[in-house]
């Protein structure tokens, strides 16, 4: 007993620490400075998105931007309902779209990355922008964009939160909003602390000749997840080109939640399946937390049967609610989502065993994404993405 209390007093301290170290970052964030006047390559990989991409690419298009400054290149990744039929209207409409269709992909090549790969290759223009078929853009996006590559920035990573769809309970929305804002907030932290960690390809961009510099996604083409975590990483290792996170609203990224529970279930498995692929700092920093999780979670459990174990689970708990305050308040104000406030507590007692359940479930596991059972890495060409 006092071996678990004294090590769940030292991983108290370790998490501390970390949100400390995150909220320096959050304070550090530079704001949006004068236009540069790039042109920009808007990429949107869609596997059969005909409920959405309509919207998405109605968005995209109707950009504040000149229109001579950008194209749109939507890599219709296996696409066996109405999505390229749907985009077809835009192209025939005069608005500058190429269709890249994807009929199959390679042995060994995670099909998402497999459809970017071959669209970036494909754009005219020096920086590329990324969305996913199910986000809705606002018009002064790629101009927002446009004032945040300063000399040296290498990739820009923006601002994504999720709208309420009116049909879904306000409760199943908060929680889960709450949650993916932490992503987010997260993100924001970790590039001004200058110790990138995870991303969103809803909402980022970055120069063509950095992708090409860093090898693209050749060295992770196998992993099904990770197109933008492990890309951001990736130019935050290579010199001399430095990473931003964009907190400029005008540029800030709509995306639906997910209907169920077992949605998203799933959905977080997915996402924890790339962590174990981070760099080494970035992996031994998330397992301190991890670590901090599953004993929160074990005292707990065995508090049921022995109570003095509650004692480290109260303490451990005010340790996470005290420092989720700390970084989630601030955060919830530079994304302009502080209705979510009031959803903080119980999304932060949820995450428990969400948090274990993913990142096990990810690695470990399999999970279902577009229809079809995946795990971490492609194993035959026709794993699914």
């Amino acid at each position: 007993m006092n071996l678990f209390v004294i090590l769940a007093l030292g991983l108290c301290v370790f998490y501390l620490w970390t949100v400390l170290f995150l909220l320096r970052g959050l304070w550090a964030l530079p704001a949006s400075g004068r236009p540069k006047g790039y042109t920009y390559s808007v990429v949107i990989a869609a596997h059969n998105e005909e409920r959405t991409i309509e919207n998405c690419l109605r968005h995209v298009l109707a950009q504040s931007l000149p229109a001579d400054r950008f194209e749109v290149i939507l890599a219709a990744d296996r696409c066996s309902d109405a999505t390229v039929e749907i985009a077809s209207r835009f192209g025939r409409a005069g608005k500058d779209l190429s269709i890249l269709e994807i009929p199959d992909v390679p042995p060994g090549y995670a099909p998402k990355k497999h459809a970017l790969t071959h669209a970036i290759s494909r754009a005219r223009h020096e920086i590329i922008v990324m969305t996913d078929a199910d986000c809705t853009v606002p018009p002064a996006w790629l101009e927002t964009f446009d004032r945040n590559f300063d000399l040296g920035v290498g990739l820009v990573q923006g601002i994504t939160t999720y709208e309420h769809p009116g049909a879904m309970h306000p409760l199943l929305y908060g929680l889960q909003a709450v949650d993916f804002l932490s992503h987010g907030i997260v993100s924001a932290a970790a590039i001004g602390a200058g110790f990138p960690l995870n991303s969103n390809a809803n909402n980022l961009a970055f120069r063509k000749k950095v992708f090409d510099e860093v090898g693209g996604y050749e060295s992770v083409r196998g992993l099904v997840s990770g197109d933008d975590d492990l890309l951001l990483q990736k130019v935050g290792r290579h010199a001399p080109w430095k990473l931003r996170f964009m907190t400029d609203p005008a540029g800030a990224v709509t995306t639906l939640p997910t209907p169920s529970v077992e949605g998203i279930i799933e959905q977080r498995k997915r996402w924890g399946s790339k962590t174990v692929h981070y760099n080494g700092p970035q992996v031994a920093v998330l397992s301190g937390i991890f670590a901090f999780y599953v004993v929160m979670v074990t005292s707990f459990v065995a508090g049921l049967g022995h109570p003095p174990f509650f004692v480290p689970f109260g303490i451990m708990l005010a340790v996470k609610l005290s420092g989720e305050a700390l970084l989630m308040i601030p955060g919830t104000r530079i994304f302009r989502q502080e209705h979510l406030r009031r959803y903080l507590i119980p999304a932060s007692l949820l995450q428990l065993p969400m948090v274990v359940i993913a990142v096990l479930g990810g690695v470990f596991g399999r999970f279902t994404w577009k229809g079809r059972l995946s795990s971490r890495t492609v194993s035959s060409p026709r794993q699914p993405n």
